[in-house]
């Protein structure tokens, strides 16, 4: 990303996209994921737990690097649509 788009994109992420979340269902699904991993903390020992961890921080990652590429995505189509 340019820098130009890496402070759009934080911009959006910081200040726009709250927003767009407050709806019950996300607010569902975040309580729920934070329920799941508790129960596997609760349910593995610590090397299991570890890996999960690694999994949750790996998994994390990929989704941002998702949600930047969908925002580079709609930058250029806003850019096309002009």
């Amino acid at each position: 990303m340019t820098d130009l788009m890496q402070v759009l994109y934080e911009y959006a992420k910081e200040e726009l996209l709250p927003s767009y979340l407050p709806s019950p269902e996300y607010r569902e699904v975040s309580r729920l994921t934070t329920r799941l991993s508790r129960r596997l903390r609760d349910l593995l020992a610590d090397d299991g737990w570890d890996t999960v961890q690694k999994y949750e921080d790996a998994a994390a990652e990929l989704h941002s690097m998702e949600l930047e590429a969908m925002f580079q995505a709609a930058l250029s189509l806003a850019g096309e649509l002009r």
